[in-house]
């Protein structure tokens, strides 16, 4: 399944990762990639099965049981990227607990939409 895309470098996988944040749909990503780099480098379902396990890690990530978290301070931090095409920012929503042992851990990201 990942045949092309396990020869991919991080930092591709990383520009792929921020095109689609940016609202890209995965035909643009793909066609984006072939005239950046002047050759075809990813097909439309490899980009498809790379944005689909993202939607899914967030999914897994955002429903976890986090009742094993043994928080004593919370911090809630509206953070503005400019993620979406012609510059505007979307605020990202980040909730971080910082445990009884110390650890900082990450509970929640949401867009300003939700």
């Amino acid at each position: 399944m990942w045949t092309n895309l396990a020869k991919t470098s991080d930092r591709l996988k990383t520009l792929i990762v921020e095109m689609f944040v940016g609202e890209m749909s995965q035909r643009d990503i793909a066609m984006a990639l072939a005239k950046a780099l002047g050759q075809f480098v990813l097909s439309k379902s490899s980009v498809s099965a790379l944005t689909a396990t993202l939607s899914q890690e967030y999914e897994a990530s955002r429903t976890r049981d986090l009742s094993g978290y043994d928080v004593a301070y919370l911090f809630i931090d509206m953070v503005y990227k400019p993620l979406r095409r012609w510059g505007s920012k979307t605020g990202v929503l980040c909730v971080w607990g910082l445990c009884i042992d110390g650890r900082k851990v990450l509970l929640s990201l949401r867009d300003n939409q939700r």
